[in-house]
């Protein structure tokens, strides 16, 4: 089961989806927005940036995967530094963490990582942290 929220625009007979874009926020002269929250069985739990961990996971029963997409790019002044792994915060309160860490963040300019959360079906997602910046995901899934 996968749902993807977004627009389906009709263009010359093509049918694209357009995915809603977060605000941008920026942290330590680290620009973030989120730009898709999905839900599945599955994840990747790739580095971020992606590297060469290919590693995926599979839901268990009576869970989903909220996977959250986030843009991220490197402004002039950015100072590379160890970051804590993305904790997602759903509308009941609760907390979850991902097993997605930052690795050589400022290594290339500009990169999307998705950070997987497994969390009970049907849980809604309010905010992500990262670091001091903490980004609205209610838009996303009020669709």
């Amino acid at each position: 089961m996968k749902r993807r929220f977004g627009v389906a625009v009709v263009v010359c007979g093509c049918v694209a989806v357009l995915a809603a874009q977060g605000k941008p926020q920026t942290y330590k002269n680290l620009q973030m927005t989120v730009t898709g929250v999905e839900r599945a069985e599955k994840a990747s739990l790739r580095d971020c940036p992606p590297g060469t961990n290919t590693v995926n996971a599979m839901a268990r029963a009576g869970e989903q995967y909220s996977n959250v997409t986030v843009g991220f790019k490197v402004m002039p002044g950015f100072a590379p530094a160890p970051m804590k792994r993305p904790t997602a915060t759903a509308t009941d309160g609760k907390t979850y963490n991902t097993s997605v860490q930052f690795v050589d963040v400022g290594s290339v300019p500009e990169f999307s990582c998705t950070f997987p959360f497994r969390v009970p079906e049907g849980t809604k997602l309010k905010s992500l942290q990262i670091e001091g910046a903490t980004l609205d995901l209610t838009p996303f899934e009020s669709k």
